[in-house]
């Protein structure tokens, strides 16, 4: 598609990285307004959460795609661990994000599972817009299709196969776009509204939003064409992730739901 965005004179200036910047900054702008129910009560705490985020999205997704992609501490390692335009996991990035937010939660004392509920809510739609930055970099790339919405890539700077240039692929990079924004909108009308009203206890957004992203990206796998398989039933490398994740949220909100009374039932 139209990786570089803008030339002036040697400065390019990367579709992927504009994407990604405007999904920052939607997503900071929720946040922002949603700090004190976050329990973040000074704005300089505001600003550690934005860059515990953006620290733990960066080291957790590129070490996760360090390991998947390439093999460790050869030529292609080293290139990839050094470059700022290619090379990050989603799944990676989560693990990162959590751990940060964990440090987070200690640091300015914030209920860790209300935190998450607010970053959840906003991550998607910052994926989303993730993901129509790969599709502008030609990166997270389908497999060869007939159907009437394939999508071509012929500019040679994509980072799609070469050997794909010129043909049909799946845009898989659209198809977890809107996936994203559909999950982004059922958590923002039935579950995080059901928080904020005692109906269901902290940590539900979270949950819901691992589980759903686990399951469309599950299913996305079957359509990518850079995928890394698994020697167990015929899985991707991602796919095997996706099912641990979606475990461990279900977990998560199994605990929750234990020690938790709403309003209307406390006597």
């Amino acid at each position: 598609m139209h990786p570089i965005l803008l030339r002036i004179g040697s400065v390019r200036i990367y579709s992927y990285g504009v994407l990604i910047a405007l999904g920052g900054l939607v997503s900071g702008r929720f946040w922002y307004v949603r700090r004190q129910r976050m329990g973040i009560a000074a704005e300089e705490d505001f600003w550690l959460l934005l860059n515990v985020i953006l620290l733990g999205g960066f080291v957790g997704g590129r070490a996760l795609y360090l390991i998947e992609y390439t093999r460790l501490f050869s030529a292609d390692f080293w290139k990839t661990f050094f470059s700022l335009s290619r090379g990050y996991s989603v799944l990676g990035a989560f693990a990162g994000v959590l751990g940060g937010l964990w440090w987070f939660s200690r640091r300015v004392g914030a209920p860790l599972s209300r935190v998450l509920d607010y970053v959840c809510q906003a991550a998607p739609v910052w994926h989303a817009f993730g993901r129509l930055g790969c599709f502008a970099a030609g990166c997270c790339y389908g497999l060869p299709t007939s159907m009437p919405w394939g999508v071509t890539f012929t500019d040679p700077r994509a980072m799609i196969d070469p050997r794909l240039l010129g043909r049909p692929v799946h845009p898989t990079q659209l198809y977890e776009a809107l996936g994203e924004l559909v999950i982004a909108a059922l958590l923002y009308r039935f579950v995080l509204r059901a928080v904020e009203e005692g109906r269901q206890p902290a940590g539900s957004v979270a949950a819901a939003y691992f589980v759903g992203y686990a399951c469309l990206r599950f299913v996305v796998e079957f359509f990518r064409g850079d995928t890394v398989a698994l020697a167990w039933l015929g899985l991707t490398a991602a796919q095997g992730l996706c099912l641990l994740l979606a475990a461990s949220a279900l977990a998560f909100h199994v605990h929750n739901r234990r020690n938790f009374k709403s309003p209307c039932t406390r006597s």
